[in-house]
């Protein structure tokens, strides 16, 4: 029988064009969730994970404690550079200084080379990197360089930044190289010096241990056990006291993402979540095009059969052009998925200027979507040959009945539909109030797929009632009306392609608008400052918050004085009411009291109900007001202290700060220019030592290009649905070539027939985008509830997720959709106009 399944496809290819259509959308859904998770897992390596790239395990501290002695120094190692099978442990310590070259002046943060540069993960774009004994040798990043005049051998003096009371000198270092800007985000808003060992001595003074280690980065000797290395690391840390996570440098990027999550795998959520829609989309969408494809075959099959074929022999056939054409399907979807992933991360990496948008292959998911796609097909095509071979020949060469819902196969398959749309509907709403993904996931397939099966009930009906509209065209659209109640089954199957697509549409479209409006306030309450910048020992600080203020891209600066101390040390300061609530970016919803008297801002770690500090000579207590990572100090109101007879003059031994809050939407690429504005701005020696912006910016552009990219694919699935659309109609044509042929017959004009078959391609197209907007937004909402409800809830907003509808992008696509179903007619209209009604008639 495989050469009647070849003669098939070579005599009646056109036939096959739905089918291979539907193959293609559903391989390129599922080829693309693997290729947009390998597209961000390596952005996420290039963006947050930048430094750990070189490194073969991560050593992260779970707080605030100091890890820089568990590696050492190259002189006197530590616990962790002595393990078995570690090479080298090397302790990113981040120092601040202020950098001068020629009349230049900017802040920079000065951080030690290890011995293997690999680990650092740099990329010399000039020169060379210092020599290991090279005491005045450093390297700057090209952009800061570029923008100050700086080139390989040129002189820059660097001045530490340890505060007022440090005896280290200046020391005037020789650029040996240029460097790549680092895109991690607590690097990309500063100029980036990278000293040897002995320079950073020089620069730091004798104490070598000063600074911020956010992390350690451990190299392995080759054949080295990664598992039981991280075990000992992490056994290390526990004996010296200190509590520390060890991870691959995969993982590490995975826990920055789910620690700013509030917990939940935000990324593995959305791309799994993303992946199982594919492959139901892939399995709905491929069956139902080959139940209409066989069931049209259901006399071509018959015939065979009273040839002497045996019914055996027409399985097979049917199932060897399943295989042929799934292969070819699922081939061009895969390969369309490459192109589309990788043509929508270059444009974006040019038109977004998003440098680090970098595209990931998964030759793995490749061959998954082929494999899965192939057996789909020829499982889709199993139910429907078999359906065809249980008739006798005789009886199945006759014109078969539609089945409608008061047949039996009618009332079954609306019992059945019914059963998974109100069931799965209720699953899938249970399984969201308790965030339990298996039921939530499984329930929303359960009832989309009983919303297909219901699709002949209520999608004709629905054609019918918008036909009203279509009154005003006369005959034509009250033809248009009737033909979709009186073949239902048409009907849904031509709206069905386009229900699935809007519907994914909508799904995505809501569920990442609420995901970016979630993320925005996740954002804006982890780094709740900008900028935190601290002033030089000398500078006026009125003069330089006006200073500031005037900054281009500044939209608020709120002046800090020193005041005292808390009980562990930390500094507090005071600051203007009004102008600390203009400078915070939001708050937790629920929290309340920021710059009230009696209350202070802290950093959301601290769990006592009251701080207790040294104020002006006074102890006092203060209501904490919990507000993100702002570590640079504690933030009390300066009214009240004033109320007490404070000068506003600095009451302890400590620099003033500024904390700035910048406009919306500055660029990652503007940051380093802005922070060396700020600091120029605010006097000689002043250096920013905290904020967020890089971290909102960085995160902000990611989750905007990855949400592009999923739009994009999409998009490009529903144009070619809408050709799915197209191939229908001109089936529908073909199967009614009679009919169309006897309405010519009673005096309808070859306008009067393209109208009505335009009619209804435009009402069918229109209801199924309205429906499936309607459907998308619902599974958007509940598949954001899923996943951002924790999210949602560190935000302080609440496990309650409120959708963002995109009304507009929805009206969009239905108004697309309806234009679509109208150039999908035109061919069918025009084939089915240029018969003539005797030719017609005599068709059998």
């Amino acid at each position: 029988m495989w050469t009647v399944a070849l003669s098939q496809l070579r005599t009646q290819p056109r036939r096959y064009v739905s089918l291979v259509l539907a193959i293609l959308i559903g391989t390129l859904f599922l080829a693309a969730s693997f290729l947009v998770s390998s597209t961000a897992q390596a952005t996420l390596r290039a963006t947050l994970g930048s430094t750990y790239a070189g490194a073969d395990l991560v050593v992260l501290p779970s707080g605030s404690e100091d890890v820089s002695d568990l590696a050492g120094t190259s002189a006197e190692p530590g616990p962790l550079a002595r393990l078995d099978g570690v090479e080298e442990a090397y302790a990113l310590r981040m120092a601040w200084a202020t950098a001068r070259a020629a009349d230049a002046e900017f802040g920079t943060t000065v951080m030690p080379l290890p011995r293997d540069p690999a680990l650092a993960g740099l990329t010399v774009t000039a020169g060379a990197l210092p020599a290991a004994d090279d005491a005045r040798g450093v390297t700057l990043d090209a952009q800061t360089a570029d923008r100050h005049g700086v080139a390989v051998g040129d002189v820059v003096t660097l001045a530490s930044e340890s505060g007022p009371d440090s005896t280290t000198t200046p020391v005037d270092a020789v650029v040996t190289g240029l460097t790549q800007p680092s895109p991690d985000p607590m690097l990309s808003g500063q100029a980036q010096v990278w000293a040897s060992p002995a320079a950073l001595t020089a620069v730091q003074g004798e104490d070598g241990q000063a600074g911020f280690t956010p992390h350690l980065l451990l190299r392995l000797a080759d054949g080295a056990d990664v598992p039981a290395v991280a075990e000992a690391a992490r056994a290390e840390a526990t004996a010296a006291g200190v509590d520390v996570d060890v991870a691959t440098p995969d993982e590490a990027v995975r826990s920055a993402v789910t620690q700013l999550s509030g917990g939940t795998d935000l990324l593995g959520w959305v791309l799994g979540g993303f992946a199982a829609l594919a492959l139901l989309v892939t399995a709905l969408v491929i069956a139902n095009t080959f139940q209409v494809l066989v069931a049209q075959r259901t006399r071509d099959l018959a015939l065979l059969r009273t040839i002497g074929a045996t019914t055996a022999q027409v399985r097979a056939s049917v199932l060897a052009e399943a295989a042929v054409v799934g292969v070819v399907g699922s081939v061009l979807g895969a390969g369309l998925a490459v192109a589309i992933v990788a043509g929508v991360a270059a444009a974006a990496r040019a038109m977004l200027d998003l440098p680090f948008l970098t595209f990931g292959l998964h030759p793995v998911g490749l061959a998954v979507s082929v494999a899965v796609g192939v057996a789909v097909t020829v499982l889709a095509a199993l139910a429907p040959a078999v359906a065809a071979t249980r008739v006798a020949p005789l009886e199945a060469l006759r014109p078969r009945d539609e089945v409608t819902a008061g047949s039996r196969g009618g009332r079954v398959r609306t019992a059945v539909g019914l059963v998974l749309a109100v069931g799965g509907t209720a699953l899938m709403l249970g399984g969201v109030s308790v965030r339990e993904p298996v039921s939530a996931i499984g329930g929303g397939a359960l009832s989309f797929v009983g919303v297909l099966l219901l699709a002949r009930l209520f999608v004709p009906a629905a054609v019918r009632g918008a036909a009203v509209l279509a009154r005003p065209a006369g005959v034509p659209g009250r033809l248009a009306g009737l033909n979709a109640i009186r073949h239902r089954s048409r009907t849904a199957a031509t709206a069905a392609a386009l229900l699935v697509g809007t519907t994914l549409v909508a799904l995505f479209l809501t569920g990442g608008r609420t995901a970016q409006e979630q993320t925005a306030l996740a954002l804006d309450t982890a780094y709740p400052v900008d900028l935190v910048v601290q002033l030089p020992a000398d500078a006026d600080p009125a003069r330089a918050a006006e200073a500031v203020a005037a900054t281009a891209d500044v939209q608020a600066v709120a002046l800090a004085t020193p005041v005292g101390t808390t009980e562990n040390g930390s500094p507090v300061l005071a600051t203007p009411a009004a102008d600390l609530r203009a400078v915070v970016a939001r708050l937790p919803e629920g929290v309340t009291g920021l710059g009230d008297p009696g209350t202070a801002l802290v950093p959301d770690w601290v769990d006592t109900d009251q701080v207790r500090a040294e104020v002006v000579g006074t102890a006092r207590m203060f209501v904490p007001v919990r507000a993100g990572s702002l570590s640079s100090g504690v933030y009390v109101a300066a009214e009240p202290l004033h109320e007490a007879g404070w000068d506003g003059a600095a009451g302890a031994a400590v620099p003033g700060q500024l904390l700035v809050a910048l406009d919306p939407g500055v660029p990652v690429d503007r940051l380093q220019g802005l922070s060396e504005d700020v600091t120029r701005a605010a006097g000689a020696g002043a250096a920013v030592i905290d904020g967020g912006a890089g971290e909102h910016a960085l995160y902000a552009r990611i989750i905007d290009a990855m949400l592009g990219i999923v739009v994009a694919l999409l998009a490009v699935s529903v144009l070619i649905a809408l050709i799915g659309v197209a191939n229908t109609l001109s089936l529908s044509v073909i199967e009614r070539t009679r009919e169309n042929a006897l309405l010519r017959a009673l005096g309808l004009t070859r306008g009067g027939l393209r109208g009505t078959i335009a009619i209804e391609a435009v009402l069918i197209a229109t209801v199924a985008a309205v429906l499936g907007c309607a459907l998308g937004v619902l599974y958007g909402w509940a598949g954001a509830q899923l996943v951002l409800a924790d999210l949602s809830a560190t935000a302080g907003a609440g496990t309650a997720v409120r959708p963002a509808v995109p009304w507009l992008e929805l009206g969009l696509v239905v108004a697309v959709a309806a234009l679509a179903g109208l150039a999908a007619s035109l061919l069918p209209a025009r084939r089915a106009a240029r018969l003539s009604p005797v030719a017609g008639l005599a068709a059998v």
